[in-house]
């Protein structure tokens, strides 16, 4: 039996807080905190709910499935995601912060990989792996392969950018830069990695770190969440303009991608208001169409690359992305014109109650 002494000083070392923000989640806790259990093994481990103004079941789950773990339950101060996060690291015991997000199932060994990186105490987050769910609907599918095909063209295990919901941070690392702006909704994770690594410290991928993650389905809740990402990523590069070609895990091709496509609907209406409207139009189609093969290709190479042929809606889904991050843009920018502040909704909205049993 380990002394007093002991157990503090592994609490101090080894020890790791799970987070968890919920708002709504009944759908998929139940398989979340029990794959987040899976992990403990032998390491001091606590697992923070915080609850963030749920109207489903999500509470009741808690409380009632999981009084005899290490499970609390915090209640959150419902200004977003980042402010709910930042609540579970203000409640965390110990010296690493895994942040999970509620809908997303990390995968047998994912706690013991991402930890296996962090003993280096200038390393102040590391992420896993969203692997793509084959057997979710077709829009989740795309937004996984399109993501697994962005995390291929990351070399080796250093990143610029850890995204949360799948992430292992070092606690201190976060308290020193100020902890999430409360501020952002979508984009906060992008935020908190470039002050991270501005302040030093080194962000880390690991591929062996498997999770799933539930991604919205159907078009319109992917139309609206596309709108908040390109919302969201307007306000982090207000802050950090630096930013504007993106990062590792969003380079800059896909940042290009609603620019051009702005360039493409600026030409078309500018030919239309001078009265050359043919050339215009044409000029406009020249763009679209680029925009469209880049896609096609990079959709045949994911279909080939991951054997799944939903990669093949590529072009249609990430042309209508680019016009959900074009009226994103064009929000944003009118907001500021008459400076209106930034808040986490205008990005990021919840998931509306849904029982499991639908």
């Amino acid at each position: 039996m380990l002394s007093t002494t002991s157990s503090s000083r592994r609490d101090a070392t080894e020890g790791v807080s799970v987070v968890v923000p919920v708002r709504n989640g009944e759908r998929w806790l139940p398989g979340v905190l029990d794959a987040i259990l899976a992990q403990r093994g032998r390491r001091p481990f606590e697992v923070i709910v915080v609850d963030d103004g749920s109207v489903d079941g999500s509470r009741q789950i808690v409380e009632s499935r999981y009084a005899d773990y290490d499970v609390r339950l915090v209640d959150g101060p419902r200004r977003g995601a980042a402010a709910a996060i930042n609540a579970g690291i203000r409640a965390a015991r110990f010296p690493f912060v895994a942040q999970i997000d509620q809908d997303v199932v990390v995968e047998p060994g994912w706690l013991d990989s991402l930890l296996s990186v962090m003993s280096a105490e200038d390393t102040g987050a590391a992420q896993g792996y969203y692997e793509t769910d084959r057997s979710a609907p077709l829009t989740a599918r795309v937004m996984g392969l399109d993501l697994e095909q962005r995390y291929a063209s990351i070399e080796g295990t250093e990143t610029d950018h850890v995204c949360t919901g799948n992430a292992v941070y070092r606690a201190e690392a976060v308290r020193a830069v100020g902890l999430f702006d409360e501020n952002l909704g979508y984009g906060y994770d992008n935020d908190m990695s470039y002050r991270l690594a501005h302040a030093g410290y080194r962000l880390l991928i690991r591929r062996d770190a498997r999770s799933r993650h539930h991604w919205r389905s159907g078009l319109l809740p992917y139309l609206a969440q596309q709108y908040g990402f390109g919302y969201g990523r307007v306000d982090v590069v207000a802050r950090h303009s630096g930013r504007m070609l993106g990062d590792a895990v969003s380079p800059s091709g896909m940042m290009l991608h609603p620019v051009l496509m702005l360039a493409a609907a600026f030409t078309a209406l500018a030919g239309m208001l001078t009265g050359h409207p043919f050339a215009a139009s044409l000029g406009a189609m020249l763009m679209l169409s680029g925009l469209v093969f880049e896609r096609f290709v990079a959709g045949c190479r994911a279909a080939i690359a991951y054997r799944d042929p939903a990669a093949l809606m590529f072009p249609v889904l990430h042309i209508a992305r680019d016009c959900a991050w074009v009226a994103a843009i064009v929000v944003w920018s009118a907001r500021w014109a008459v400076n209106i502040p930034t808040r986490p909704a205008f990005s990021m909205r919840a998931r509306p109650a849904v029982s499991r049993d639908r």
